[in-house]
């Protein structure tokens, strides 16, 4: 992503100030966002954490519960990830392997790394892709897919997904891949300034035998859902509803077992808000429960990629960021929510 002279205009200032009172603010648990347009399918959002409670049956779609007090999510930093993979954008851990990726203008492949040390395992190169602006990773029963979707200005007219057999992830050392190329039904106008628009995309999921995109909003701070078919050719991402993050979203990941979707997010700032939907019905993943996740201790980073590691936890990867006196390494954490459901 390349957004941090932007960034940097909103940041100085707070940022600066935050750091010298040595005090840290911790945030609100009222996260209900505000009411949106009539053409918006808002989300019923509760303020009460969800527990989760067995279903009785194993074809029984799980039901996650409230209850009356609110636990915290932590977090923690395992390493520092290396040079080569600075620009770590998407995420994802697949086989009992994570793999990442880096941004626009880095190398066409994917790299698997050490869940412990952060190391490069393994680079697997796509051969028939460009690296205009990976963005995010996602998977199905056979195949996984790589959204080259990144739009800071607002005005591509090549947006891809490359899709490849998940075999090759343990076979191969090189791949050709499918493409899918698609444009959003609902834009009509390419005639944005960068950073000001609501068709960036940086989040992807796979569903039910769909591809599902979050927009990465950056005018009204809000993230749009869109439906693709997996197939390769030419498509039509078709919109579905909205949702109001109250941040740009940078991430996706659907824990398939419980029916629990994370979407990561980050302000002006980098404050990172991660965002957790249950008990929704089919993909229509606002239509049940969101809930804003409850901080410990406030986290600030780039956060650019979120996968599952098992029920209730998850992995976190942040990208670069050096400016002055701002400094983020591109790093691995790992966060922890289960306080919050169980």
């Amino acid at each position: 992503m390349k957004n941090k002279k932007t960034l940097l205009i909103t940041l100085t200032l707070p940022f600066f100030l935050l750091n010298c009172t040595g005090k840290t603010t911790k945030p609100s648990k009222d996260s209900t966002p505000k009411n949106t347009q009539h053409s918006e399918q808002r989300a019923t959002t509760n303020h009460r954490p969800i527990s989760y409670t067995p279903p009785p049956k194993p074809t029984t779609r799980p039901n996650v519960q409230h209850r009356e007090t609110y636990g915290e999510s932590s977090y923690n930093k395992i390493c520092k990830l290396p040079h080569k993979i600075r620009e770590t954008s998407g995420l994802i851990k697949l086989d009992n392997m994570l793999w990442t990726l880096n941004d626009s203008g880095g190398k066409a492949a994917l790299y698997q790394i050490d869940e412990h040390t952060g190391r490069i395992l393994k680079t697997l190169t796509i051969t028939n892709a460009r690296n205009k602006d990976w963005e995010d990773l996602a998977y199905d029963d056979n195949y996984l897919y790589i959204g080259d979707f990144g739009n800071n200005r607002g005005k591509r007219k090549d947006l891809k997904i490359y899709k490849i057999p998940r075999a090759a992830l343990r076979r191969s050392k090189s791949v050709r891949a499918e493409i899918i190329h698609f444009k959003y039904s609902d834009q009509k106008n390419f005639n944005f300034k960068a950073y000001k628009h609501n068709f960036d995309c940086e989040a992807m999921v796979a569903h039910n035998g769909k591809l599902y995109l979050f927009s990465k909003n950056w005018g009204d701070k809000k993230t749009r859902l869109y439906e693709l078919s997996t197939n390769a050719g030419k498509q039509i991402a078709r919109y579905k509803s909205t949702f109001n993050t109250q941040g740009m979203v940078t991430g996706a990941s659907l824990n398939k077992e419980l029916d629990i979707l994370l979407l990561t997010t980050y302000s002006s700032l980098l404050n990172v808000n991660i965002w957790a939907f249950t008990n929704y019905k089919r993909a229509n993943f606002f239509s049940g429960n969101a809930k804003s996740l409850n901080f410990e201790i406030p986290l600030q980073a780039q956060i650019e990629g979120v996968t599952f590691k098992e029920n209730y936890k998850a992995y976190l990867s942040s990208e670069a960021f050096k400016k002055y006196i701002f400094s983020f390494d591109a790093a691995l954490y790992e966060l922890d929510f289960r306080s919050e459901f169980e």
